[in-house]
C-alpha cells in the first residue's frame, strides 16, 4: 500500500485533523512553506502523501511525533484491521 492509498483510508474528517497535524508540525521544524497553501479541511490524499514524503525526506522527526498522535494511530488502527481482514480473514 502506497502513503497516498494509506491517506485515502482515512476518513476525510479524521484526514483533516492529520492534514492539519501535519501542516503544523511542518511549520515547527522549519519547513513546508510549498504547503502552505493546503487548506487541511479539504486535503486530499495526494497532499498528504506528498506532505509525508517532504517530511519523511527533511524532517524525520515530524513523522516520529505524528506517528505518535492518537488520532493517527486510531485512524491507522482502523486501516489495518480492515487491510488485514481483506487479505487474510475474506477467502
Amino acid at each position: 500500500m502506497t502513503t497516498e492509498e494509506l491517506y485515502n483510508q482515512i476518513p476525510a474528517d479524521k484526514r483533516a485533523a492529520v492534514a492539519q497535524e501535519l501542516l503544523s508540525k511542518l511549520q515547527q521544524a522549519g519547513g513546508g512553506q510549498q504547503f502552505a497553501g493546503v487548506n487541511p479541511n479539504n486535503a486530499t490524499p495526494q497532499q498528504l502523501a506528498a506532505m509525508h514524503e517532504h517530511a519523511a525526506q527533511n524532517h524525520p522527526g515530524v513523522l516520529q511525533d505524528l506517528g505518535k498522535h492518537p488520532l493517527l494511530i486510531g485512524a491507522l488502527g482502523a486501516v489495518s484491521a480492515y487491510e488485514l481482514d481483506k487479505h487474510f480473514l475474506r477467502k
